[in-house]
This record gives structure tokens, sequence and C-alpha cells, in this order.
């Protein structure tokens, strides 16, 4: 296993259960197939997508309200995922059920404890304050990634790659990146902060901002290691009065088994001066920034499988934030190995 279970990660957004009606959403979640389904008072219910009498998938079968009925032999399951009807006698065997998780919906997404019964109590999901502010707009997508959860923290903290892989998103006149001198850690979590010197406009930035391109800005980026289920980067452009347009990306990795990461991607904005069209600018922007992502990771994550031949790979000053979260991550698996 690669990656930490007591952690709080992502299933499926809002959007995602709203649009299954009175259907399921199903998926594969840290090596366990989960079924979701939103019930008549609103509230969200995250059962194991595993009839308690054949291995069947519930998701295979129908809903009757908030019950869910086996498409196998009609075995029927409550909220709580205790089985309430065996239609071949008149009574469930007692003890009969199927594990239910923890879910908490904030904003966009629905967050899932799938680790140690009872550890959701210790700390709750990341704060997303961003994500449901009417201060900000929003666009998301979803991705499956066929690389593991580590790549894609290591990937996403070190954006040095950006001129090799990305270069119409690099300002003018900016040939390098500064470096990481602020790098700030806690037990759980990492963080850095680099500014920019000033510069015109990218193509991008113009049309998403509605700044004068023939002036030049400053900018602040900020990338952080939030948990094992979310990173964060914020991207400012400020002129001399101040913030002109911020931006943040939000990136929920979800492991969906080792070496396959589900990834819900947000991306969020406010500034004065963005036209109406910026939300689809930067989700067009975006997405194509992710494909490009998405297949240098699976490319990664493809020769990690083919050759295993065990080799050190070389750090540099710009994996600073990588590094430290690789060691959280490889620490809070070794912890759960050792219970």
């Amino acid at each position: 296993m690669s990656y930490p279970k007591d952690c709080w990660y992502v299933a499926a957004t809002r959007d995602e259960l709203d649009g299954a009606g009175d259907g399921f959403t199903a998926r594969r979640l840290l090596d366990t197939l989960v079924l979701l389904f939103r019930l008549a008072d609103g509230s969200v219910a995250a059962l194991e997508d595993r009839c308690a009498h054949r291995p069947y998938p519930l998701s295979a079968g129908h809903r009757e309200g908030d019950l869910v009925v086996c498409g196998y032999h009609g075995c029927t399951y409550d909220a709580t995922g205790r089985c309430v009807r065996v239609p071949s006698q008149d009574n469930p065997p007692s003890g009969a059920r199927v594990r239910t998780y923890p879910v908490v919906e904030h904003g966009p997404f629905v967050w899932i404890w799938i680790g140690t019964p009872g550890g959701e109590r210790l700390r709750p999901p990341p704060a997303t304050p961003w994500l449901h502010d009417g201060a900000w707009s929003s666009v998301g997508e979803r991705r499956d990634v066929a690389a593991d959860l580590l790549l894609l923290h290591e990937h996403y903290l070190d954006l040095t790659n950006v001129f090799a892989m990305h270069p119409e998103m690099v300002p003018p006149g900016i040939e390098a990146l500064p470096p990481l001198e602020e790098v700030e850690v806690s037990e759980l979590s990492v963080s850095y902060k680099r500014e920019l010197p000033k510069a015109p406009l990218a193509p991008w930035e113009a049309q998403v901002s509605g700044l004068d391109s023939d002036e030049s800005f400053g900018r602040t980026e900020t990338g952080a290691f939030v948990t094992p289920g979310l990173h964060k980067q914020t991207y400012t452009i400020s002129g001399s009065g101040g913030p002109e347009l911020e931006l943040v990306r939000t990136h929920a990795f979800t492991p969906r088994s080792s070496g396959a990461t589900h990834v819900f991607l947000q991306i969020s904005w406010r500034g004065a001066a963005v036209p109406p069209d910026a939300g689809e600018q930067l989700a067009a922007v975006f997405h194509e920034m992710a494909s490009r992502d998405s297949a240098v990771l699976e490319t990664m994550q493809r020769y990690l499988d083919e050759d295993t031949t065990p080799r050190r790979y070389f750090n540099v000053k710009a994996d600073r934030a990588a590094v430290r979260a690789r060691r959280i991550l490889t620490s809070m698996v070794e912890d759960e190995r050792g219970r």
C-alpha cells in the first residue's frame, strides 16, 4: 500500500450525486468498492458495494426510496447498512449488514473516511472556504490518472516543470522561477511561497483577468500539501494597488489503488475586472494543463511498474517541498502498518 487510509478523501462531487437522481454513484476508493447515493433528507449514504449474502455489487441493483435492493437475490439494505429484507424468508439473518462509511459534504466535495472506524472523529476534513464562499467563482472536473498518489503530490509541489511542459503559461520575460526560500513544514503538512518579478501578462492571463496587457504585474505563487487527500495552489497577480486577480487551484487526490488516483480539480477565482467568460477560459486552460500533467505522470508510473530495479534519483533545490511531503506520506503509511 502506497497511501495512508486514516485520512479524509473526496469520494465524489455534489454534482455527481445530484446527477445520479434515484441511481447510484459507484467508485473504487482506497481499494474498496463504495456505493454512494443521496437520501430523501438530503444527506449522503456510503455503503460497501458488495452484498453481504453473495459477492454481487449492490450498484447493479436498484433503489426503493432510501433502501438498496440487490439485483441478485433481492436482499435489501437501509442507509445504515443493515439488511432489512430477504425475499426468500420472513426475517433477515441476525447481524446481516454491509459496512458503511462516514461522509461529510462541504462545497462541491463529498468527503469519505475509509480508515480506522471512529478515527474520523479525531479530525475533520480540511477546510476549503474558497469553494463555498460567494466572493469566489469555481469550475471543476474529475479525471482518473494511472499514477500513484505520491507522484501527483510531488509533481504539483514543484512547478519548475512549467517551462518545459507549459511554456504558454509563463509571463513574458520570466526565464526561471525564483528558488524556494520559504518552505513551512508541520507534522502533517508542507507549504511554500515564491514571489515572481514584475512582467507583462501572458496571453491566458490577459484573457481571464481583464487587465491591461501593456502593464507589468507582480505574481505570488504558493503551494501546499494540506493532507494526503488535498493539494492547494494559489496564484495572485498584483498591481500597484494590490491583488488584481486571485486564482486557487484545488486538487483533491483520492487513491483508487496503488498506482491509480482519482483527481477532483477545482479552479476558483476572484478579481474586479474579470470578464463574464472567465470560467470557460480558465476551464479550457487548466483542462489542457491537467491533460499534459496526466500524460507525464502516467508515463513515469509505467516506468516504475515495468522496471523495478532499485534506483536512487537525485534531488534539486526545487524539490524541497516535494521531499518533505514524501517523508510525511511515507511516515503515515509506516505508522499504519505498524499498528
